[in-house]
């Protein structure tokens, strides 16, 4: 088990005792899941409890599910700092798999991480087979003397927000239905690889990022984007497809401009956040017919941010 103590992200061996706990596995950190966290908030600001953690499985789980996860560790954890958690502690999903919903509260809830007080959303399943829901949950803590919560869902235009719903968005390339669901833009936070620098031999400099195994990966196209670098918050354009007009092995990567930005990035993490897709992926016939969509592609980004949040 992995924890995280926040906002420093530091490892810890132990999560304190008197944790109100949020379980779930908070796949694109959306709106339901901030009120999971808000809930677990309130008891601490009450007294009832000294802090607040998030219990999830790590990334390793996903493709367990067989489906492309929205949120990559770093993401997660920059994600909870946002919404004021305390700790943050990860599993992997083989590890507990095979629990019985008994042994999961007692060994895992209850003697491993010391909550005081447990909150689950109302879909909430735990235990082998998904044996274990929110009820259970809430009988089985009661038992042992420990607060539950199990928090209403939250909706949107009559639908509740899911993690589903919001990677069929991504997946379409509708980056702004996404950021509605979620409540912030969806972002990667991948390390940064060595390309083959056309970039910067049409005087557009880009920074590479591959997308892990099992992540989700937007529709191919143009995006208007934020980068943050060295504490600091830059404007960009990426492009997320095969670089037709460059490439031809196939795969999928992100190439991001940074605007007004010129430091080396190699191998840093950096977080981009998608805004809105301007356009579909194109081939060029030139380097310099490219070059000029591109520097049109950086207007388009500088426009769609003055409108939509101003100058």
């Amino acid at each position: 088990m992995k924890i995280y103590k926040l906002p420093e992200c530091s490892e810890v061996l132990s999560l304190p005792e008197g944790c109100a706990l949020c379980l779930g596995n908070f796949d694109g950190v959306h709106r339901g899941h901030k009120k999971l966290f808000d809930s677990a908030r309130e008891l601490v600001l009450e007294k009832s409890c000294a802090y607040s953690a998030v219990f999830a499985f790590t990334t390793l789980a996903k493709p367990v599910f067989s489906v492309p996860f929205i949120t990559d560790m770093q993401t997660k954890l920059a994600l909870f700092c946002e919404c004021g958690l305390d700790y943050a502690a990860f599993e992997d999903f083989d590890a507990l798999k095979d629990m019985t919903p008994e042994e999961f509260v007692s060994d895992t809830l209850e003697k491993g991480l010391s909550a005081k007080a447990v909150l689950c959303g109302f879909n909430y399943r735990f235990g082998k087979d998904g044996a274990g829901d929110a009820n259970t949950l809430s009988s089985l803590l009661s038992e042992r003397g420990i607060t539950s919560r199990v928090i209403a869902p939250v909706e949107h235009e009559g639908t509740v927000i899911s993690s589903t719903q919001i990677r069929k968005h991504i997946t379409e390339g509708r980056l702004e239905e996404a950021q509605i669901l979620m409540g912030h833009p969806f972002s990667i936070c991948f390390p940064v690889i060595h390309g083959k620098q056309l970039g910067r031999t049409i005087g557009i400099p880009t920074i590479n990022q591959v997308f892990p195994e099992g992540h989700i990966i937007p529709s191919c196209g143009i995006y208007a984007c934020s980068c943050f670098v060295d504490g600091e918050i830059y404007l960009a354009t990426a492009n997320v497809g095969v670089r037709p007009t460059v490439e031809n092995d196939g795969g999928v990567n992100c190439e991001t401009h940074i605007i007004n930005y010129n430091g080396d990035l190699y191998s840093k993490e950096i977080r981009v956040e998608f805004y809105c897709k301007l356009r579909e992926e194109m081939k060029f016939d030139s380097l310099e017919a490219l070059r000029r969509q591109i520097k049109i592609d950086i207007s388009a980004t500088l426009e769609y941010f003055a409108e939509k949040y101003g100058d």
